[in-house]
């Protein structure tokens, strides 16, 4: 159940950014225009839905302390994921973007069959 809910937690994240800076990707960049907002608030945003989604999916862990341990795990992997989508928009552009977000939105499916179970699955 832990390692879903950090799977689930960093993908949310990780394709919350991914699809915020891909749909923002013709605006003009430069530090005084609106991207700039934008490229700091996506990541800060993919941070905190990691660790709100993580931390929630947590529920069922019973302790505090292993739901904030798992909240905060989701976080550093939404880091990671941050990191790669500057890789991923030097190397590839909107369709690196695009990529790393598929990859994101397949982990979670992947994690919520690991969570639900054979029985559902």
């Amino acid at each position: 159940m832990a390692l879903g809910s950090i799977v689930i937690g960093a993908g949310a994240g990780g394709a919350l950014m991914c699809i915020v800076l891909f749909a923002s990707y013709g605006m003009p960049r430069g530090p005084q225009g609106a991207f700039a907002t934008i490229a700091v608030l996506a990541p800060a945003g993919g941070l905190a839905a990691a660790a709100i989604v993580g931390g929630t999916l947590a529920r069922t862990l019973g302790s505090t302390m292993r739901r904030i341990m798992v909240a905060m795990v989701s976080v550093a992997g939404a880091a990671f994921v941050g990191f790669l989508v500057i890789v991923a928009d030097m190397l590839a552009g909107k369709m690196g973007l695009l990529a790393l977000a598929a990859l994101c939105i397949g982990a979670i499916a992947w994690a919520r069959r690991l969570v639900a179970g054979p029985a559902s699955a």
